[in-house]
C-alpha cells in the first residue's frame, strides 16, 4: 500500500452539483476494507480515513463527500474481490443475463459490461454476441482475459467510450453491476453511456439501494469503496439530464438488496413494477432527511446491541470467529468496535487466505483449516450470504455451534 494515500473532498453533489448537504451519520475512521495485510506488514500501523454519510439538500442523493481516490482502491493495489469466488453468483448472473438476452438482444449485437470483474456474467453472452469488458483493476482483468473474454483495464469514462465506439461500434446492451457506487464522476460516466449506446440500445445497472438499507437497517454497505447510496427517485431526475428514459426497475436479492434499473434513449413502455417502486418510495418518504435521521438512530442502536452481545460472550470465555472477510463485515466490526474480539476469520476466497484484517490484524484462514479449532460462535460478516452460510454449516450447528447474524435484530442461531 502506498505510504501516502490520496483523498478528495467534494464540494458539490455528484449528481446535481448542489453545494448544500445534511449530515446523516458519522461512522468514524475506518481502514480501507479490501486492503488486507500481508504477515510481514502487520508490524506497521495501517492508515484510517473518515466515513461520514451526507445527503444532498437538493436532489437527496446520499453520499460520501470525503473520499479516497479510486486509483488507490483499484489501481495502486491488487483488488482482492473476485466474483467467481462468491457462492451462488454464477446462477444469479446466468438468470440475469438470460432475461437481458430475451428482452433486448439479437445475434452479433455488441454487449459491453462495465466493472466486469473476472468475466463471470459476460461469459454468458460469449457464444452469440460481440462482447467487451471494462474494469479498472488490472489483476482482475487478467483473469477475464484468461477466459478468452476481451477486456480493458480502465475506468469507464466519456473518453474511453469514444475509443470503444470508434473500434467496436455502438453497443446494443451496456450493463454495470455494483460498480456505479464506486464512481466519483457520475456525470462523465453518464456522458460516456450516452455516447456508446445505440439509439434503441439499453443500459442496465445494479447498485446499492438506499430503500433497502433504511428498511433493513443495513449499514454494512457503507465503506470507502461506495461513494453513493441510491434511490430510484434520484436516478429518475439524473437520467433526464442525459436524455435517458428509465422504463423498468426492480429490487433484487443481490448484495442483500440491490436496485436494478433499465434505461434507454428510446421510449420503452414503463413496467408495472417500476411504477410500484416509485409509489413505495413516495409513501415511505424515503428521500426525506427525517428518514435519514431515523436510519442513523437505528444503525447506532443495532451496532451497540451487537457490541454488547460479543463483549458479554468474550467475558464468558467464548471463542468467536468471523465468517467471511468481506468489505461489508469490516464496516460491521468497526462500527460495533469488536474487530479485535475475533480469534480469526474464515473465508472461501483463496485470494484472501493467509492475509490479516486491516488495523486489528486478525488472521484469515480457510474453512477447512478452521475445522480443527472451531469457535463457539461464528459471526457472519458476509451478511448477504447468510442463508447459504447457515445451510452450509448445518453440521456445525448440530454439534452445538452457534451463529450470530448481524441483521437489525442480531439473530443468534
Amino acid at each position: 500500500m502506498p505510504s501516502k494515500i490520496k483523498t478528495l473532498n467534494n464540494k458539490i453533489c455528484r449528481m446535481c452539483e448542489s453545494t448544500k448537504f445534511f449530515k446523516v451519520i458519522n461512522l468514524g475512521n475506518h481502514p480501507l476494507v479490501n486492503s488486507l495485510i500481508e504477515k510481514k506488514k502487520i508490524k506497521f500501523k495501517d492508515p484510517v480515513f473518515p466515513i461520514e454519510l451526507m445527503q444532498c439538500k437538493k436532489c437527496k442523493l446520499v453520499q460520501l463527500t470525503k473520499i479516497i481516490d479510486a486509483e488507490e482502491i483499484y489501481k495502486n493495489v491488487d483488488y482482492l474481490y473476485f466474483s467467481s469466488d462468491m457462492p451462488s453468483l454464477k446462477k444469479y448472473f446466468k438468470d440475469y443475463s438470460l432475461d437481458l438476452e430475451k428482452r433486448f438482444l439479437k445475434k452479433n449485437d455488441l454487449v459491453v459490461e462495465i466493472g466486469c470483474n473476472d468475466g463471470i456474467m459476460l461469459e454468458n453472452f460469449k457464444k452469440k454476441y460481440k462482447i467487451l469488458g471494462v474494469d479498472p483493476a488490472t489483476n482482475v482483468v487478467l483473469r477475464t482475459l484468461k477466459k478468452k473474454i476481451p477486456a480493458i483495464p480502465e475506468f469507464f469514462t466519456k473518453n474511453i467510450s469514444y475509443k470503444i465506439s470508434k473500434e467496436w461500434g455502438q453497443a446494443k446492451l451496456i450493463y454495470a453491476n455494483n460498480c456505479i457506487a464506486h464512481l466519483n464522476d457520475l456525470r462523465d460516466f453518464m456522458s460516456g453511456i450516452t455516447n456508446l449506446l445505440e439509439k434503441k440500445g439499453v443500459f442496465v445497472f445494479e447498485c446499492n439501494y438506499w430503500g433497502g438499507m433504511v428498511k433493513n437497517v443495513n449499514y454494512s454497505l457503507i465503506y470507502h469503496d461506495h461513494f453513493s447510496y441510491f434511490s430510484l427517485d434520484t436516478w429518475i431526475k439524473f437520467a433526464k439530464k442525459y436524455k435517458l428514459n428509465i422504463f423498468d426497475a426492480v429490487v433484487t436479492p443481490a448484495q442483500g438488496g440491490s436496485l436494478r434499473v433499465f434505461l434507454s434513449k428510446s421510449k420503452y413502455k414503463k413496467t408495472r413494477r417500476f411504477k410500484k417502486l416509485i409509489k413505495e418510495e413516495k409513501i415511505s418518504n424515503l428521500n426525506s432527511f427525517k428518514t435519514s435521521l431515523k436510519y442513523k438512530e437505528n444503525v447506532l442502536n443495532t451496532a451497540n446491541k451487537l457490541k454488547n452481545i460479543v463483549i458479554n460472550l468474550k467475558k464468558k470465555g467464548k471463542k468467536i470467529a468471523g465468517y467471511g472477510a468481506a468489505a461489508k463485515g469490516m464496516t460491521i466490526l468497526k462500527c460495533s468496535k469488536i474487530g479485535n474480539k475475533l480469534d480469526y476469520f474464515v473465508d472461501d476466497s483463496p485470494a484472501k487466505q493467509g492475509y490479516f484484517s486491516p488495523v486489528d490484524h486478525i488472521p484469515i484462514i480457510s474453512r477447512k483449516k478452521a475445522q480443527n479449532k472451531l469457535p463457539d460462535y461464528f459471526i457472519i460478516l458476509a451478511p448477504n450470504y447468510s442463508k447459504e452460510i447457515i445451510e452450509k454449516e448445518k453440521n456445525y450447528l448440530k454439534k452445538g455451534g452457534k451463529i450470530i447474524v448481524p441483521d437489525k435484530e442480531i439473530t443468534i442461531i
